[in-house]
């Protein structure tokens, strides 16, 4: 199927730029024969780029340019049903699912020593797909962890398990994060900012409207059911609990306007002066547990200070049973796609219909590849590209990198614009743009990772 670069959602239509280029030399490099065959479908077909029976041309482009390239294209197509947008990325995310699938199937299907890569893979891939085997154990898989939410017994053990949570992608009203600093980018910073809310953001707790007000409903009676489907008691009392706590947290969250004015928000805070921020938090704890207290940090970066002042008050108010309670609630959210088939039914219809329009949910060897991907991501990427990107096709596009870097810096130099000392600056810079083709140099070593 020919498409132009942009995405067709459920209500709306989005632009979407791509560099057609490099995703045209990308494609050829993926050639598995690696000798620069012509490459079928798509992207063999594209020629100039411009696909003229995608646009409409009854459309002034003065008046309406998307609609003008776009309008053929979005007449004519329909969404799948088991999406909830549509468009080039989609395309290209589905062609690769198909190549990683063949790969997973084999791994799954084969004999495969203990430890080994395809091992690993197959035994992940066979797990999510064995519907039965998960229905039966239930909730089990989560057992350890809601007994470890049940012994917080204070205040500080509920700020340490905050940190532990987070590091391990669960929910908490805080988060950290890496990142380089605002102010200065020679240096990167540990940033601390709002989370913990189970819609997507705070205007769905907040705005008055018909629409926002049912999703609010929905949501509640989906948390109820989700605890009646996980055996969990009292799933009313406790929708309604951590409803309205997660709404006092999002009324305490920035606007999507004030969180765009990041440098005026920034502010870097010393560790010694972090309980002037919050005074009844244990900063401490929070980074022991966080395994932050080794990396020699100075201070945390900030954007909404505001938020966690108000935090502060928050956990101290709120008593434990409902903090344990709203925990709860972020680990079986989270983990719910990969439980029962009952969980995972009911979280689409939440999450899948209600929030996003999707009619129907993508099939189940879809998603079994996004979580092998997600979780042993750079161990299917190896065995990928021993298929899919021999490392002449990637000598290739390094040559080609470098040849454009070269013109680049011809380019500048011959600039009759530009002074000298900026020159020197573009220069410098150019020299240490690093190209990351393909697969990287050095694998991420997951020999640690026991898979049965």
């Amino acid at each position: 199927m020919k498409t132009n670069r942009f995405m067709k959602t459920r209500g709306a239509t989005l632009n979407k730029n791509i560099f057609s280029a490099a995703l045209l030399l990308i494609l050829a490099a993926c050639d598995p024969q690696g000798a620069g065959q012509p490459v079928a479908g798509a992207a063999n077909e594209l020629g100039s780029g411009i696909i003229l029976e995608n646009m409409d041309t009854s459309v002034r482009p003065g008046d309406d340019f998307f609609s003008y390239v776009n309008g053929g294209w979005v007449a004519k197509t329909e969404i799948p049903a088991d999406k909830g947008r549509f468009g080039t990325f989609d395309l290209l995310r589905d062609a690769s699912q198909d190549d990683v699938k063949v790969i997973i199937e084999e791994s799954a299907s084969g004999d495969f020593a203990k430890g080994t890569d395809e091992q690993k893979v197959g035994d992940l891939y066979r797990s999510y797909m064995d519907t039965a085997t998960r229905d039966a154990r239930g909730l089990q898989p989560l057992a350890a962890e809601l007994k470890r939410i049940d012994a917080v017994s204070s205040r500080d053990e509920l700020t340490a398990y905050f940190a532990d949570a987070m590091k391990r992608n669960l929910s908490a009203p805080m988060s950290f994060g890496q990142g380089e600093d605002v102010k200065d980018p020679t240096r990167y910073i540990i940033y601390v900012g709002q989370s913990g809310l189970g819609l997507p953001d705070r205007e769905y707790y907040l705005k008055e409207d018909e629409t926002s007000a049912e999703i609010r409903t929905k949501y509640v009676e989906h948390i109820e059911k989700m605890f009646a489907l996980a055996g969990l008691p009292d799933g009313g009392a406790a929708a309604k609990a951590i409803m309205a706590l997660e709404t006092r947290l999002a009324k305490e969250n920035m606007t999507k306007e004030q969180s765009r004015k990041y440098a005026e928000n920034y502010t870097e805070i010393a560790l010694q002066d972090l309980g002037g921020l919050m005074p009844n938090f244990d900063w401490q704890g929070y980074l022991d547990v966080g395994g932050l207290t080794g990396l020699e940090l100075d201070g945390l970066g900030f954007f909404e200070t505001d938020y966690m002042k108000a935090l502060d008050g928050i956990i101290v108010d709120t008593d434990l049973d409902t903090w344990k309670t709203y925990l709860y609630w972020g680990v079986l959210n989270a983990a719910a796609t990969k439980l029962t088939a009952a969980l995972d039914a009911q979280n689409f219809e939440f999450y899948g219909k209600t929030l996003s329009g999707t009619e129907e949910q993508r099939p189940q060897w879809r998603r079994a590849v996004d979580t092998v991907n997600g979780t042993l991501g750079e161990v299917v990427g190896k065995v990928y590209v021993k298929r899919h990107f021999p490392p002449e096709a990637k000598e290739r596009m390094l040559e080609l990198v470098g040849n454009l870097v070269r013109a680049y810096e011809k380019s500048i130099k011959e600039l009759d614009w530009m002074s000298e000392d900026t020159k020197a600056e573009a220069l410098d810079k150019l020299s240490k743009f690093t190209p990351k083709i393909g697969y990287p140099d050095e694998w991420r070593d997951y020999s640690a990772v026991d898979i049965e």
